[in-house]
C-alpha cells in the first residue's frame, strides 16, 4: 500500500487535535494507523513549526493546543479543492442564501489553485450542475455510492475524459464506456448525463447504480444539455 506522504499526515494530525480538548499518543496512533513513535515525532514537526502543543507528563498523559488557538491556515489536495468547487457549483444552481454573497469570491480563489490551463473548465463547472425534480421513487431505492467508484467520475467529469465503467440495470451488468458531460441532482440521487458509446446515445445513469469505473485517456468536448436532455424524453417517469 502506498504510503501516506509526511505532509497529509500532519494535516490529519492538526485536525485530530482541533476535534476535541485532548488525546493521548496512542489514540492518535491509532486513528492515524501508525505507530506512537511516528507521532510523537509528528508532533515535535508540528512544534518546530510554531504549533503551541501542551502535554500532560507521565504514562498515558494527553496532548491538546490550548483553546482559541488557530492551527494556520487550511490545506486541501486537488481532491478536496474539487469536491469543494462541485458543492458551490450545486448552491448557485440552487440559489442557496447562505452562500451567495461569498460564493464568487470562494469560486475565484478555489480555481486560483488550479494552473492556468484547467482554470476554464473551474469556471465552467457551475453550468455543468443540473437540479431535476425529487422523487420519492428514487429517494426509496438510492444507496450512496463508493468512494472507489466517486474518485474516477470526479476526475473524468472535471478533466472532460471518457470513462469506462460497469453499469447495473434491473440486475443485468454490461461495460460501456461514456462521456460524463453534466451531473444532475434529483434529490437524494444524482445522476450523470451522458453520451454513451455503447449505446450510441444520449443516456442518464444513477450514480448508485455505477459498480467500477474507470478513467480512459479519451477526451471529450461538452455537448449542449438542453439537446441532450431532449432526446431523453420524461426520463423521471422511468428511473
Amino acid at each position: 500500500m502506498k504510503r501516506e506522504p509526511v505532509i497529509d499526515r500532519l494535516d490529519r494530525v492538526l485536525g485530530l487535535l482541533a476535534s476535541r480538548p485532548s488525546w493521548t499518543a496512542a489514540e492518535l496512533a491509532e486513528e492515524l494507523g501508525v505507530c506512537v513513535r511516528t507521532v510523537r515525532r509528528d508532533l515535535a514537526r508540528l512544534e518546530a513549526r510554531g504549533v503551541p502543543i501542551e502535554s500532560d507528563a507521565g504514562r498515558g498523559g494527553g496532548v491538546r493546543v490550548p483553546p482559541r488557538t488557530g492551527l494556520g491556515r487550511v490545506q486541501l489536495d486537488a481532491h478536496e479543492v474539487l469536491d469543494l468547487l462541485l458543492a458551490l457549483a450545486l448552491a448557485e444552481q440552487l440559489r442557496s442564501p447562505l452562500l451567495l454573497s461569498t460564493l464568487k469570491g470562494l469560486r475565484q480563489k478555489l480555481a486560483a489553485s488550479f494552473p492556468p490551463e484547467d482554470r476554464a473548465r473551474v469556471s465552467g463547472l457551475r453550468r455543468r450542475i443540473l437540479v431535476g425534480p425529487s422523487s420519492r421513487n428514487i429517494a426509496a431505492t438510492w444507496k450512496p455510492p463508493t468512494t472507489s467508484v466517486l474518485r474516477p467520475i470526479q476526475e473524468a467529469f472535471f478533466e472532460q475524459h471518457a470513462l469506462e465503467l460497469t453499469y447495473r440495470t434491473n440486475d443485468v451488468s454490461t461495460v460501456r464506456v461514456v462521456e460524463p458531460h453534466y451531473l444532475l441532482l434529483s434529490w437524494p440521487a444524482w445522476f450523470l448525463l451522458v453520451w454513451d458509446h455503447l449505446r450510441g446515445a444520449v443516456r442518464m445513469l444513477r450514480v448508485d447504480r455505477i459498480e467500477a469505473a474507470r478513467l480512459t485517456a479519451s477526451t471529450f468536448r461538452i455537448r449542449d444539455s438542453k439537446q441532450m436532455l431532449a432526446t431523453l424524453g420524461d426520463i423521471f417517469s422511468a428511473v
